[in-house]
């Protein structure tokens, strides 16, 4: 009985053996060789079908830029256009073949040359297939992040070291997901402005960062604007409470960080914000917001989680600074160098007041220059500094 069930099973194993390996590929020859007419109808109509779906993607492409002058098109847009391409390309090439195919074969029949033909144009038919099935997307593009030019800060001014703790301080706050407000305080033309645009310049983790400059009379109008123009909304409401409840809802789902710039006034977090129309961040969503200020009162005012002065810079750091902004190389005399020096000294360690005096003076090459560049300053006439005639 033992060998009855052996000898069937074995039976059984020989005659599956013998179907996969003698009878299927015989089948499949003579399906390449017979059905060669079907393949190349196949072929050519799903090839046909690819050229019609690349010339829809095409016009969507063409389409989608039309609209939005500044949109990117999606990576597998573009990915199915390029395979689109090399298989039309590899049809084409194919087609050529199944022409001479055709012109042979009626004087002098070569049927292995017909099955490897049969059998490439069955796979190039299974490829373009899934082309043409993969060629229905979510979207075709969309709107680029365009780079702001006011966030890019000063050259010169963040080389040195309070300005690079400070930096690093906000950083490491930004990355705390309990910090919602940051506040940066210091006396006017340290750097404050210079700070945060780096900030804005180097996180990653925003859809978008914006920076508003507020200045001592706030104008709640013209700050939901300045955002609405950085998210490219379109207000459909008036009123200071319409706008405020749209940018709200536009806000609120997005992750945003607002840099409000050289705010003067005291704000109250949760009743001025809502009137502008910021939603603090909750549950990852809505936004972060840096201030900057010359007064520390203003941060408590709003009640910053973390707040970061910004000092002066000290004397090395900022004959250094000064020194390089106004270009004054090994070669420069030691008597210009001299009173440099004391023009250096009269900027009090500001690096806005650095830069602006530093740079005006780049070109002043007499001791007379910097001497009368000394005393503009010291008699408080620092727009002059620009306009110094040399004798």
């Amino acid at each position: 009985m033992a060998g009855e069930f052996c000898l069937a099973a074995a039976s059984n194993a020989v005659g599956t053996l013998m179907v996969d390996y003698v009878v299927k590929p015989i089948e499949r020859r003579i399906r390449y060789l017979f059905r060669f007419p079907k393949f190349v109808r196949d072929f050519r109509q799903q090839q046909n079908n690819l050229n019609r779906e690349q010339t829809r993607v095409n016009e969507d492409v063409r389409e989608a830029k039309l609209q939005i002058q500044t949109q990117v098109i999606e990576e597998d847009v573009k990915q199915w256009l390029s395979d689109a391409e090399n298989a039309l390309e590899d049809a084409r090439i194919l087609d050529s073949r199944i022409d001479e195919n055709k012109r042979c074969f009626r004087w002098c029949p070569n049927w292995s040359w017909r099955y490897r033909l049969s059998e490439e144009i069955e796979e190039k038919t299974e490829d373009i297939s899934k082309l043409v099935e993969g060629s229905h997307f979510n979207r075709i593009g969309h709107r680029a992040v365009l780079p702001d030019l006011e966030l890019l800060p000063s050259e010169g001014i963040m080389a040195f070291e309070s300005s690079t703790a400070a930096f690093n301080k906000i950083m490491e706050a930004l990355e705390d997901d309990k910090i919602k407000l940051i506040g940066v305080w210091g006396m006017g033309g340290v750097g404050k402005t210079t700070l945060v645009k780096k900030v804005g310049q180097e996180v990653k983790r925003f859809d978008r960062v914006m920076i508003v400059t507020v200045s001592a009379s706030p104008d709640n109008g013209k700050i939901q604007d300045k955002i609405a123009d950085s998210i490219r909304l379109r207000f459909e409401s008036q009123t200071e409470e319409g706008k405020a409840a749209e940018l709200w809802s536009r806000l609120k789902d997005g992750k945003f960080l607002i840099i409000l710039d050289d705010l003067w006034n005291e704000w109250n977090d949760d009743a001025d914000l809502k009137k502008v129309g910021i939603p603090l961040v909750e549950n990852g969503k809505g936004c972060i917001l840096i201030l900057t200020t010359r007064r520390r009162t203003v941060c408590e005012s709003i009640k910053c989680q973390v707040t970061i002065p910004i000092d002066i810079l000290n004397s090395d750091e900022a004959w250094s600074l000064f020194r390089m902004k106004a270009d004054l190389d090994e070669i420069v005399s030691k008597d210009i160098v001299e009173e440099a020096k004391k023009v250096a000294e009269e900027c009090k360690g500001l690096p806005v007041a650095i830069v602006t005096v530093a740079s005006a003076l780049k070109y002043t090459k007499t001791r007379k220059g910097w001497e009368l560049a000394r005393k503009k300053l010291e008699s408080n006439r620092l727009p002059e500094i620009g306009n110094i005639e040399e004798k």
